[in-house]
């Protein structure tokens, strides 16, 4: 195996650590509806002109709606119906259905996103920052990791280039 693919597999299993705590995080902050951001968060490790990253992504739209939360705006009253139904929220007809959704467009028109009141929600206390909390608390891992993994390989290489 060459450095290359040494360091591509570090850097494979900190994404795949990453990804992990984005989607505990999205969990804690209480942001599963219908799951796609959370199901869909993936990583890819990439090598491209002597650097390398580890992309993280998702097959969504609104990871930085999520992480930042939103300014007032009006959404569609489609999509506040659609996700009553897909966080479960109970209503007695149709009718109140739409006073519900009527009743959370008007929080968002004041508030924006998350609402006040949302934290109550949360597991953790926190309703946006998700992908900043992990970042944040991983780092000083990631490079204590990352350090230790370049100083063995520089050890390595250096012990098999000098015996030859």
């Amino acid at each position: 195996m060459n450095i290359q693919e040494k360091i591509g597999r570090e850097l494979d299993d900190i994404g795949r650590m990453l990804v992990q705590k984005l989607k505990k995080e999205l969990v804690q902050q209480d942001h599963i509806a219908t799951g796609k951001l959370h199901d869909t968060t993936k990583h890819k490790v990439v090598f491209k002109g002597g650097e390398a990253s580890i992309n993280i992504t998702s097959k969504t739209n609104y990871s930085k709606a999520v992480n930042e939360g939103t300014k007032p705006h009006s959404p569609p009253i489609d999509a506040i119906l659609d996700w009553i139904d897909d966080k479960g929220i109970t209503y007695a007809n149709e009718g109140e259905k739409h006073q519900i959704a009527s009743a959370i467009i008007s929080r968002i028109e004041i508030e924006g996103t998350p609402t006040k009141n949302s934290k109550a929600y949360s597991n953790n206390g926190f309703r946006t920052g998700y992908i900043n909390r992990v970042v944040g608390f991983s780092k000083k891992g990631i490079k204590n990791r990352l350090q230790k993994k370049f100083g063995d390989l520089i050890r390595t290489e250096f012990r098999e280039a000098t015996r030859k």
